[in-house]
């Protein structure tokens, strides 16, 4: 920390005779241990909590984040106005926060317990639990004032026994209607709560929320932001994209049995791996509310730290796989940073693929009648739409594709384009706001990984390349195959939106690589075809693509993944 303890003591020490004070007279009433919480006297953040945390690495790359951060963090005449609507709510969803602690250097768990106490929704509790902690500072910071107010619990271990049962012991504890997580050396925004119990207002039937969030360097400064997708079941499959901050519904823990100490480590994406198999309410709020620690020995720092940690990750997928019923076998994918993940599967014999080739000059006009006689007559489970400008890097391609097709709710999978020169043609797509395709980093090296590596790895996409895409025959039979009234590729991109409308979802699968010649392959359509597709998905635009943040720039492919100006 890059100031003294001593201001933030004497503020503390304020604040809490008059909640000491509160307190006493509270145990003579014998209130609830939540109903108290309406009168609470609230526990006003200082400026530190506001100009110090919400400094950006000052260098020229994080300039424009500290742009976004200035718009976008709570004042405290917003936070007052927050924290005076929570108290006129009649029944405000109670929060738990569980923090399991372990040898935490005392300035660090400090700024982490400080961010819980001054937030501006309420109704909460904090549970700590004290893993063992053989270092002095530790427990002093446990046994001062800062962790006297009534709505924190403390637990100690008197030997260290993991993360895991750590948490577990502290969502026993718990009360809440949600169990909120956070790690004991990182940091809550300070609206973070109040966002969170709104969400659950608007969404009563939420099983799993989780937000955006940034980095907290060495020298306590907010960078390498990271803007999430909303749920994406396919692209968790690469990795734990969605973790920190992270809420489950109580009942659900419950369902689940909480965390395994089998995966410590790890211990978060088994957990998530295996709420996702409960067909669960998933809400994400693109909001940056939770700031990830790092400093020397942690994970977020040296990924080489913990390397039990990512092996844990690749069990706990193979066991997902296994739970699941698929064949499919998970690796680390070594080029990248740790903790992402590739997925080998038993491909389906190509006796099972119809392939429809489709010639480059009947791409623009006459794309929607070629592709819908084609398959017409085909009774195959899986029809692979490919250009014959394309070349696959290898024999299994098309058969990868269709692989990801034996994941329940995935009915269509593209593969990675790259021109001759070893420029990335495709690896996704989004679309502006008036309806034009963005793809992004084309033209790029095909090696640059991009945000959230989405150029290496499988995830969620809402376009598909028209002209290299595997689609399920039974899609294909209950969407009608494409709309006759479009004549180009436009086909292929309004029958993937109304795949996604019924709830379908679509890969971009790196791993399955095609080669092409003419890198102008989607250069040309039939403008009419672009018009009545804007019309018809005008609404969809408009809202933004679920699965491309909507912090993040729509204006050009070149600026893809940045945040706006």
């Amino acid at each position: 920390m890059r100031t003294t303890l001593i201001e933030e003591n004497h503020w503390f020490s304020r604040q809490l005779r008059k909640l000491l004070n509160f307190t006493s007279a509270l145990v003579l009433r014998k209130e609830s241990t939540w109903e108290y919480l309406r009168f609470y006297p609230a526990i006003i953040p200082i400026d530190y909590c506001f100009d110090e945390w919400d400094s950006a690495v000052k260098t020229i790359e994080y300039q424009h984040y500290q742009y976004w951060i200035d718009r976008h963090s709570v004042t405290l005449e917003q936070w007052q106005a927050l924290q005076n609507k929570a108290q006129t709510w009649k029944n405000p969803p109670k929060l738990s926060i569980v923090t399991p602690v372990y040898n935490t250097q005392f300035a660090v768990l400090y700024e982490c317990v400080v961010s819980v106490l001054a937030q501006a929704y309420p109704y909460w509790q904090l549970i700590l639990v004290d893993d063992g902690s053989s270092t002095p500072e530790t427990a002093a910071l446990l046994k001062s004032a800062i962790c006297r107010d009534p709505r924190i619990q403390i637990y100690f271990s008197e030997q260290s026994q993991g993360i895991s049962t750590a948490t577990n012991l502290a969502i026993e504890k718990s009360q809440g209607d949600y169990v909120i997580f956070l790690d004991h050396d990182d940091r809550l925004a300070l609206d973070a709560l109040y966002l969170i119990a709104a969400e659950i207002q608007q969404y009563p039937e939420v099983d799993i929320l989780y937000s955006d969030r940034d980095m907290i360097s060495p020298e306590g400064e907010r960078y390498l932001h990271l803007f999430k997708p909303c749920w994406s079941p396919e692209t968790l499959l690469a990795g734990n994209y969605i973790f920190h901050l992270m809420g489950y519904k109580r009942s659900l823990l419950e369902q689940l049995g909480g965390l395994r100490a089998e995966f410590d480590g790890s211990q978060d994406y088994d957990l998530i791996l295996r709420a996702a198999e409960t067909d669960p309410q998933v809400r994400h709020i693109p909001k940056v509310l939770y700031h990830w620690r790092q400093y020397q020995g942690s994970v977020a720092l040296d990924s080489g730290a913990k390397d039990y940690a990512f092996e844990a990750g690749i069990r706990a997928l193979d066991e997902a796989m296994q739970r699941r019923g698929i064949a499919a076998k998970a690796s680390e994918v070594k080029h990248l940073w740790r903790g992402n993940y590739q997925l080998d599967f038993q491909c389906p014999a190509s006796s099972e693929i119809e392939l429809v080739s489709i010639a480059q000059i009947l791409t623009k006009e006459e794309y929607v009648v070629i592709v819908n006689q084609s398959i017409e007559e085909t009774d195959k489970p899986y029809i692979a739409i490919v250009s014959d400008a394309l070349g696959a890097v290898n024999e299994s391609a098309v058969a990868q594709l269709a692989a990801w097709l034996s994941i329940q709710g995935v009915a269509l999978a593209s593969g990675s384009i790259v021109s001759e020169e070893g420029q990335l043609h495709y690896a996704g797509a989004t679309y502006r706001q008036g309806g034009e395709l963005m793809i992004p980093y084309q033209g790029l090296p095909s090696h640059e990984p991009g945000y959230m590596a989405v150029t290496q790895l499988t995830h969620n996409v809402s376009a598909p390349h028209p002209c290299c895409v595997v689609i399920q025959r039974d899609l294909w039979l209950e969407l009608n195959g494409l709309d006759k009234r479009y004549q180009g590729y436009y086909g292929m991109l309004d029958f993937s939106l109304r795949a996604l409308a019924l709830g379908y979802r679509c890969v971009s699968v790196p791993q399955a690589q095609f080669i092409t010649h003419d890198m102008s392959l989607l250069g040309d359509y039939v403008a009419q075809d672009k018009q009545q597709f804007t019309e018809a998905w005008q609404a969809w635009l408009d809202a933004g693509d679920p699965y491309y943040n909507v912090n993040l720039e729509r204006g050009s492919q070149e600026k893809a993944y940045h945040l706006p100006a």
